[in-house]
């Protein structure tokens, strides 16, 4: 049986702010890789949940939630695209970069796991939110190629 969505996200937010909170110290060696795979981890996780959770809180009466989530999706992704084409060589201005993002992606993760998870549990099923975690994970694989860009 697939995992339940929650689960499989809380586990991602656990490793994209540790991978956060490495990038955001000076002095970081191989900042350029390791900036690589957050977004490989974060992009796809934005994307599979615009794709496949978004759409399930809106049908469940959490639409209030869903697009403020969405907002704080596309505030990261405009800082990620800022930061694209920030040399690392500027290493003051590209830390500052990534502490907002960090700042963003916790206040978000904050959001997500005090409220809208406990309001998932209450209304899904447990095989809701498994068909949920199997749903996400299509979402995330099919938003893998975007990601990379």
């Amino acid at each position: 049986m697939a995992q339940n969505v929650i689960d499989i996200l809380k586990q991602e937010h656990e490793m994209v702010l540790s991978q956060l909170s490495e990038l955001s110290s000076k002095g970081t060696s191989n900042r350029e890789q390791k900036y690589n795979t957050l977004k490989e981890n974060l992009m796809p996780h934005m994307i599979g949940e615009e794709q496949a959770v978004y759409p399930k809180l809106m049908d469940s009466g959490m639409q209030e939630m869903a697009l403020e989530a969405i907002e704080e999706h596309n505030a990261v992704k405009s800082l990620l695209g800022q930061l694209d084409s920030a040399s690392t060589s500027k290493e003051d201005v590209w830390v500052a970069k990534i502490k907002v993002i960090q700042e963003n992606v916790k206040h978000h993760i904050s959001e997500e796991e005090e409220e809208i998870f406990p309001q998932m549990q209450e209304k899904m099923s447990s095989d809701e939110l498994s068909n949920l975690g199997s749903s996400y994970e299509e979402a995330k694989k099919s938003a893998m190629p975007v990601a990379t860009r």
